[in-house]
């Protein structure tokens, strides 16, 4: 392994170990790692070791994750052996490297197993709800590693320069997680309280919509024990506040200036939605409107309905690349379902879409949050 690669890895284990967990002696951490990550992962124990806690590495390969969804039958997989539950019981910390390298090719998975693909531990099955249950009984902190999926086979699928994607995510993932989390709780507290907001950007945004009192989503890589009592699982990089925003409020313009990257290696440029009364009545784009239009086309429901509003917190990470929507100052909108969020919208799958804008100056009942891309707190 390259003495670049080496050294980032154990900043970032040093990052996972202290900034995020605060690993004490005596805990028992489970690492879970794909083949492209086995570096990574002994990095992270040996900084466990470091703290006096016992770690764990456990192991799956890309072939064997996508053979067993292609040949094993779907009731083993969804079966949550004994022994995985047992050392589960005996784990206060998961870390879990997001994998596999490769783009996963949902077109050669049968339908009916594709719930079955475990990559975030967010997804709905039989297995995972036995593991989460178990986590949840014990009060066990999980994290996934996000910076796992900056890999060369992935930056070619997405068109983007894997080098400058790593630094990225890395830089995202080094900042000081602790501030994160009290700036999202600053900024939370204020939308908690608001009620009517503006968006304006220089490139075209006009927006006017309001809040209706929902609990803000607070996206922070700090895990502690009472995230664990709740069974949520956390992110690194991270850094952001979103609300589901009443969905019949949104009126005006938004263009959303930072380049949109999708799959194939083609970008939308410039893609511009009108409003009325939380509607998209109207959409066009310099380029890559099609790819829009496939989502528009993917569900049904209210797929083109205002859904949620969101900022970003995270001053390592740019626009650009896969984490748009955690650039500190950037704002999100998005479309669609919004249900796991608290509102009303409905769409096969809970799908939705989103993107970022910069420079955006947001006011919430008059008062300033972010000028011209700017966090005011």
């Amino acid at each position: 392994m390259e003495i670049v690669q080496l050294e980032d890895n154990r900043r970032l284990a040093r990052q996972v170990v202290s900034g995020c967990f605060n690993i004490g002696g005596g805990e028992n951490v489970w690492i879970h790692s794909w083949d492209h990550t086995v570096e990574m992962a002994a990095e992270i124990a040996f900084a466990c070791r470091e703290e006096g806690a016992q770690p764990l590495i456990t192991l799956i390969t890309e072939d064997f994750w996508t053979r067993s969804l292609l040949e094993i039958p779907k009731t083993l997989l969804e079966t949550l052996p004994t022994h995985q539950a047992a050392a589960l019981e005996q784990t206060d910390a998961f870390i879990f490297l997001l994998g596999p390298k490769s783009p996963v090719d949902w077109g050669k998975i049968p339908s009916q197993k594709q719930e079955l693909a475990n990559l975030w531990f967010l997804e709905s099955n039989k297995y995972l709800d036995a593991w989460r249950k178990i986590a949840h009984e014990h009060s066990i902190r999980m994290l996934g590693v996000e910076y796992c999926l900056a890999t060369k086979e992935r930056a070619q699928a997405l068109g983007l320069d894997h080098e400058q994607w790593k630094e990225v995510m890395l830089a995202g993932c080094l900042v000081n997680q602790q501030e994160i989390a009290r700036r999202a709780s600053r900024v939370a507290e204020v939308i908690r309280k608001g009620r009517n907001v503006s968006v304006e950007t220089p490139f075209g945004t006009k927006l006017k919509f309001k809040l209706s009192g929902r609990e803000p989503i607070l996206g922070d890589s700090v895990v502690n024990k009472e995230d664990g009592a709740k069974g949520t699982v956390k992110f690194l990089p991270s850094g952001f506040v979103e609300v589901a925003a009443e969905e019949t409020s949104a009126e005006g313009t938004v263009v959303y200036d930072a380049a949109i990257s999708v799959r194939g290696d083609e970008t939308i440029k410039d893609l511009t939605l009108h409003f009325k009364q939380g509607k998209v009545v109207e959409y066009k784009a310099q380029s890559g409107i099609s790819k829009f239009e496939d989502y528009l086309k993917s569900c049904g429901g209210d797929v083109d309905k205002f859904a949620f509003f969101g900022l970003g917190l995270n001053p390592g990470l740019k626009h650009g690349f896969t984490q748009d929507d955690k650039v500190l100052g950037g704002v999100t909108i998005g479309i669609g379902g919004n249900e796991e969020k608290g509102g009303t919208n409905r769409t096969s799958g809970n799908r939705h879409w989103w993107a970022s804008m910069t420079r955006a100056s947001v006011k919430i009942d008059g008062k300033a949050l972010v000028k011209n891309g700017v966090l005011m707190l």
